[in-house]
């Protein structure tokens, strides 16, 4: 008997159908991968790399002696931790306030519709992309006590009882770098709040102005409960920077006058590469890296908890 076939296939369910093969697409990785491999070559390998020699004592020339934890015992006895310790926690505290002031102030101003306003902008973030020498360099000049243009212009317009010797003054030379790094980096804060400004709904705004409030009460009670996720991050980062200082410090001072601004990343190249000390100043690298993570860490969840509640 003859078996009769229709020509018609039999639907196979969704359910059962064998699935497809998603191609993944490489192009995104291949462009990160020269960031990666960077970063990994000049940052991951030497923080785990140089983590035997904190275990050494070693200058550079003789060869290394194994002598266990007496780097870390070590920082026990060395009266200048407590002082760069002491330093770099006004340094951070001093930026992170001028840096925040600073560059929300300015958001808010260039936030508005003024004439020019991308030249102000530009021109203010100018410093950020400069090079720390040419920073470092220019202040110095700025606050020389014989030819600088602070004192000068103190003299030109009268002000003599207020010129003083900004680096050298030991009560006063940490708060002129205070100025100089905030100079630095209060345009990179202000591009982030003005972002942050630009995503805050202007019906908010236009609603309150119906109400009759006033521009602080919108700002108490509109613009920054909206604005504390970004100021979240611009605090955290300004934080990191403060306790990470070093190249201002170094250009203008090298920690001077009288250790007035040894901060702990200056303290522990100058006992590297100027005593030659190589192991210490690795043992100390390694905690001073760990304390500031561990700082981070509490800083952040402190912070966005009180966001979160807010």
């Amino acid at each position: 008997m003859a078996t009769v076939t229709t020509g018609l296939r039999k639907r196979v369910p969704d359910s059962v159908k064998k699935p497809t093969r998603r191609r993944t697409n490489l192009a995104p990785f291949l462009f990160v991968l020269p960031a990666v491999l960077f970063y990994f070559v000049f940052k991951i390998v030497p923080m785990f790399g140089g983590l035997p020699l904190a275990f050494l004592r070693w200058d550079g020339i003789e060869p290394p002696v194994f002598v266990g934890v007496d780097n870390f015992t070590r920082m026990f006895e060395d009266e200048l931790i407590p002082l760069a310790l002491g330093n770099n926690i006004k340094y951070a505290a001093g930026t992170v306030i001028m840096k925040t002031a600073l560059s929300l102030f300015t958001a808010l101003l260039l936030n508005q519709a003024l004439r020019g306003r991308g030249f102000y902008r530009t021109t203010l973030f100018t410093p950020v992309v400069m090079s720390f020498v040419v920073v470092g360099l220019l202040w110095t000049w700025i606050f020389n006590a014989q030819i600088g243009l602070v004192n000068s212009l103190m003299h030109a317009l009268g002000l003599d009882f207020l010129i003083q010797d900004w680096l050298g003054d030991p009560h006063i030379s940490l708060p002129s770098m205070l100025v100089v790094d905030t100079w630095r980096w209060y345009g990179f804060h202000m591009v982030i709040f003005l972002a942050g400004l630009q995503t805050i709904p202007i019906e908010l705004y236009e609603a309150a102005r119906m109400d009759g409030a006033s521009r602080w009460r919108q700002f108490a009670n509109i613009t920054l409960p909206l604005l504390k996720p970004v100021l979240l991050v611009n605090v955290t980062f300004a934080l990191l920077g403060g306790f990470n200082a070093f190249d201002i410090p170094y250009i203008m001072t090298e920690g001077g006058p009288a250790n007035s601004t040894l901060v702990m990343a200056l303290h522990i190249y100058i006992r590297g590469f100027k005593f030659y000390k190589f192991g210490y100043a690795t043992a100390m690298s390694y905690v001073w890296a760990v304390f500031i993570t561990i700082l981070s860490i509490i800083q952040f969840r402190v912070l966005s908890r009180n966001t979160d509640n807010n």
